[in-house]
């Protein structure tokens, strides 16, 4: 995934995004990740059986996609220009960083 142009957004620039209807957010991390703490109306898909093909479509839409803190996302940004979207950004900081923004997440 090397050669790949990697584009971030920032937490807030996503939450806007999202709260504008303009994009769909993808998680990567794990289920035990998931299962203690998520973005609500994040869709997940966890990176270590990535399959394109069970992405939401979305063609009009950006696909986001976070992790943890942005690392995953960041080296594999690749693997996500597989998706039916008209843009694809990765969220820097994940959802560390979300959620240190005081933006909304679901526990448990």
């Amino acid at each position: 995934m090397n050669d790949v142009n990697v584009k971030a957004v920032t937490a807030e620039e996503a939450y806007d995004m999202l709260e504008r209807d303009e994009a769909v957010l993808i998680d990567v991390r794990e289920q035990n990740e998931w299962d203690t703490q998520k973005i609500p109306g994040a869709t997940l898909v966890p990176l270590s059986h990535f399959d394109p093909s069970s992405l939401p479509s979305a063609p009009d839409k950006i696909g986001i996609f976070h992790c943890r803190s942005g690392r995953r996302t960041e080296d594999y940004f690749g693997l996500f220009l597989q998706g039916d979207y008209k843009d694809v950004v990765h969220m820097a900081g994940g959802i560390l960083d979300w959620h240190a923004k005081g933006l909304p997440v679901k526990n448990g």
